[in-house]
């Protein structure tokens, strides 16, 4: 199964052929050292302006500002249902969103479950 790292690289493979401006956040980095490290680390890291539940890809259009909470794509089970395994959006993540959607009229943003959302995404706002 791919997991979320390899979708995103795929996003970004293809942002790069179509000739995109995009950035990735990094947001889900592992911090290192102790507990008492990680706490001044990330500390640290809110006083530079770190948002936690910032969205993974933001991608500048001439339009739009999209921000995309990249998940890894849905597994179709045998039983037809979709997996929802290790595809989990943060009430952070949630929040962020919303707060893109409600505020500003130049940016829009979701969560895409795969590559082929995202794709299908910034395509639509490519029209």
């Amino acid at each position: 199964m791919i997991t979320e790292t390899q979708e995103q690289q795929k996003l970004v493979q293809w942002l790069k052929l179509k000739k995109l401006f995009y950035f990735a956040v990094p947001n889900g980095s592992v911090l290192k050292g102790n507990l008492l490290q990680r706490a001044k680390q990330m500390q640290r890291l809110k006083s530079e302006g770190l948002v936690v539940g910032t969205s993974d890809i933001i991608v500048m259009l001439p339009s739009k500002i999209l921000f995309i909470e990249l998940k890894r794509a849905k597994k179709v089970l045998k039983s037809g249902k979709l997996s929802t395994s290790n595809t989990s959006v943060s009430e952070q993540q949630k929040e962020f969103l919303q707060h893109i959607i409600d505020n500003f009229n130049y940016a829009d943003g979701l969560i895409c479950y795969g590559f082929g959302e995202a794709k299908e995404f910034i395509e639509c706002h490519l029209k």
